[in-house]
């Protein structure tokens, strides 16, 4: 091993760069290191800017199709069901029967989302009038916390509404309360003049 580095050595001095030469040749490894890092961090700002803008518009898209029925409604719609409305409820029902509910009901909608429901005459199985519930329109979706303290406990129920003429009609949708049912959905309420 010795003799070849002496034989190393002996041709090295018979050579002789040129000046800066060795000083050009570290400056070129430093550039092209330099470069490397700079397309590294080019490339990942890159990959980064795709991958952010790629999360983005399928975030953005999240929950934006749009179904009417689900919509919220304007005030003015409110403003078209608003009114006193009557019905009344015939024991020949199996389910106003079985509840109690035969009689003369009326109902006040306001156009901010106020129901006031007058009860009949002995309706004392509900406690107090069960006047101050609130109901919501979107689109042509009705929803009524009616007797939610009551009989209908923790639940909502949600109906289709159609006003013609003087008729509001409304068709269960989602109820889980026999009673709410019958009172709203069994017959079109009749709105007073």
């Amino acid at each position: 091993m010795p003799d070849f580095r002496q034989d190393l050595e002996r041709k090295s001095e018979r050579f002789e760069l040129a000046p800066g030469a060795l000083d050009r040749l570290f400056e070129r490894r430093r550039r092209k290191q330099r470069n490397i890092r700079i397309r590294a961090a080019v490339l990942a700002l890159v990959v980064g800017a795709v991958g952010t803008w790629g999360a983005v518009s399928a975030l953005r898209e999240i929950g934006t199709e749009r179904r009417p029925a689900e919509q919220p409604s304007r005030p003015e719609s409110y403003s078209l069901i608003a009114g006193a409305y009557t019905v009344t409820l015939e024991d020949d029902d199996p389910v106003v029967r079985a509840n109690e509910l035969a009689g003369t009901y009326t109902m006040r909608l306001l156009p901010d989302g106020v129901m006031l429901l007058s009860v009949p005459k002995g309706f004392g199985r509900e406690g107090p009038s069960p006047s101050g519930i609130s109901f919501r329109l979107s689109g042509n979706q009705f929803t009524t916390n009616a007797f939610v303290s009551f009989t209908c406990a923790n639940t909502v129920g949600v109906y289709r509404w159609l006003l013609r003429g003087n008729r509001l009609t409304l068709t269960p949708l989602q109820e889980p309360c026999d009673v709410r049912a019958a009172l709203f959905g069994s017959r079109p309420w009749q709105r007073e003049r």
